[in-house]
């Protein structure tokens, strides 16, 4: 077993856990209703209520988790031989070295999904916390684009990082 795939298993398994936790935690401390939009004075001038927040929520991200699992059992099925194929350039790398990294690097989507979106409940409800309303939270919506940004580099890097594979491996 190799590091990336602990560390991606590790960290999707703990970000749907810590998930659950935050969602239940924000629904806890969100005042009913709780604003969704804001306009430009900072103040909210969107409303929902909390449970429709709280089911919605819930509702999407274990779609998004179920149809990530659904990928990469689908890319899991797709024999080893292909991917040196479709991975031109890294045929070098090996075909099961391909695979295997794709599927961890496909692990890595959901997780990095659901920490961005504990951040993103967090603020929520600092958002609608008198005490706290007033902060800076434009950094959000950056991070959101680092973290995807750095997840599709992940792949080529970590491919082009891999030994060469030697026929005698195999």
């Amino acid at each position: 077993m190799s590091i990336d795939h602990f560390v991606s298993r590790i960290w999707r398994i703990l970000s749907m856990v810590a998930f659950g936790f935050t969602l239940l935690f924000v629904y806890r401390g969100l005042p009913d209703p709780a604003a969704v939009h804001f306009g430009e004075t900072g103040r909210g001038d969107g409303f929902l209520p909390k449970e429709e927040i709280f089911y919605l929520t819930a509702g999407i991200v274990t779609i998004l988790n179920v149809l990530a699992l659904l990928l990469i059992k689908s890319v899991a099925s797709v024999p080893e031989n292909v991917w040196g194929k479709i991975f031109n350039i890294f045929a070098s790398k090996g075909d099961a070295t391909i695979k295997t990294t794709l599927i961890n690097w496909l692990h890595y989507l959901p997780a990095l999904i659901n920490t961005f979106l504990i951040l993103v409940f967090r603020v929520l409800l600092q958002l609608n916390d008198l005490r706290t309303y007033d902060s800076d939270y434009t950094y959000v919506p950056k991070l959101g684009i680092i973290l995807i940004f750095v997840w599709l580099l992940y792949l080529p890097i970590r491919l082009f990082l891999s030994p060469t594979h030697s026929p005698e491996e195999a």
